[in-house]
Order: C-alpha cells, then sequence, then structure tokens
C-alpha cells in the first residue's frame, strides 16, 4: 500500500467533511442535508468518482455531520459507519438536546437547536462501532476509535501517518481560535479524557470540522493542564 495519504477537507454550509485518499477513499462526516452533491462534485474534482468511495464514516449523530449520509448511502453505496450509542440518532434522524459549555454554546444553539436545524433523513447504518473500526480493509491505513464527550458515540480516525480527524471533539474558541472544549457536550469530563486520549496517540495534523487544522503541538498546548500531574497543578 502507498505510504502517501491525502486528507482533503470538504468546506459545506458551517461545516467541513473530510475525503481521504490513499489506496482507497473514505469519507468522514457528510454535512446538512443537501451536501451531497457538493462532496460527489469535490471528490471528482480531485480524480475520483462516486463509486471509489468505500467507506462513510460518522463522527457523531448531528445533522451537520449525518445529514446527507442516506443521500451518499443510497448515491455511492458505500457503506456507512456509526458508533453504536449513536445509532439511534441516525435511525430516527433527531440528533437530541444540545448541552452548552460555554457561552458562545448558549448563542449557537438557539439556532442549531431548532427543530429544522436538528432533523435529517432517518437512514440504517451498515456499521456500529464498539472501541475501534480497522480501515485497513478499506484502502486507508488507520482506525477509527471512540471519544465520547460531545455526544456519547463521537469517534475520531486515527491515520498511521499521525494525523487525526476529530469532528467536534475540538473546537476553535471564540475569538481567538485556539483549540477548545466543544461548545456543547453531553458530558464535558468525557471530553477532556478523550482529548486527552487522543493527544497521547497523534503527533500530526488535527482536523477539526469547524475550524481551521491544528498542529497536535497547538492543541497540547491548548489543554496543557490535562497533561500536568497534580504537584505542577
Amino acid at each position: 500500500m502507498s505510504p502517501h495519504v491525502n486528507v482533503i477537507p470538504v468546506h459545506l454550509k458551517m461545516t467541513s467533511a473530510f475525503i481521504i485518499r490513499e489506496e482507497g477513499t473514505i469519507l468522514v462526516d457528510s454535512g446538512y442535508p443537501g451536501s451531497e452533491n457538493a462532496i460527489l462534485e469535490k471528490l471528482r474534482e480531485i480524480g475520483g468518482s462516486p463509486d471509489d468511495l468505500r467507506l462513510i464514516i460518522l463522527t457523531h449523530g448531528h445533522a451537520d455531520h449525518a445529514g446527507s449520509a442516506a443521500a451518499l448511502q443510497e448515491k455511492t453505496g458505500a457503506k456507512v459507519a456509526v458508533h453504536r450509542m449513536d445509532a439511534d440518532k441516525v435511525r430516527k434522524g433527531i440528533q437530541g438536546t444540545l448541552h452548552p459549555t460555554c457561552f458562545s454554546g448558549q448563542i449557537l444553539g438557539l439556532f442549531f437547536g431548532q427543530k429544522k436545524s436538528s432533523r435529517y433523513p432517518a437512514f440504517e447504518p451498515d456499521i456500529l462501532i464498539d472501541d475501534s473500526l480497522e480501515l485497513d480493509e478499506y484502502g486507508v491505513r488507520g482506525k477509527v476509535i471512540h471519544t465520547p464527550g460531545h455526544s456519547p458515540g463521537c469517534v475520531s480516525i486515527l491515520l498511521d501517518n499521525g494525523d487525526a480527524i476529530v469532528g467536534d471533539l475540538i473546537f476553535p474558541s471564540i475569538p481567538l481560535e485556539k483549540p477548545s472544549l466543544p461548545f456543547w457536550a453531553d458530558d464535558p469530563a468525557e471530553a477532556r479524557k478523550s482529548i486527552k486520549k487522543l493527544i497521547e496517540k497523534t503527533s500530526g495534523k488535527i482536523y477539526i470540522a469547524h475550524g481551521k487544522s491544528y498542529s497536535s503541538k497547538e492543541v497540547k498546548e491548548g489543554f496543557r493542564k490535562l497533561f500536568e500531574s497534580p504537584a505542577e497543578t
């Protein structure tokens, strides 16, 4: 298998999906409903086709990440994977209540929590993730790991080259855009544990859904208190 892997961001309405291309092609997240054509156009732009897509991984079951999964499942024939603990969200097409962790989350939640922004076409996932999912059989060297906190079934993708795609596990702070906790989290303490676990396993770029990518060094610095011993805090 080629040692070279490409992570191509697909900028959508208020979020980003990511195409991973190595020997195979994988999509991470699908944007809001109606994003499927933009994703497929990006795939063609980089020299691929809908038939190339082997797997769609949803980092969690919120509408801005799972909204176009049903359409892409139908158009490409790719399998859709979601963590078992977020499977009911996609089966019902309802993301559930957002729990703000900060003032920005309280304000933005007035929009993102509305019924029209929180529902999407329901579908049955093909693969239910538990602790992890190896990606080699789909032509990408890496794996999916469980990183709960933002929602119970949040996952992140760890690539063998040291990069990671983490969905909403990390958000950019306002206005400094430094790596911070997600604006919404069902369990903020779990989110911190997941960020710590992630940083201990990565060495390259960390791609987030809402904002620019960070280096693992930037994220570790942003969450340095997670790595301090009790004597240092």
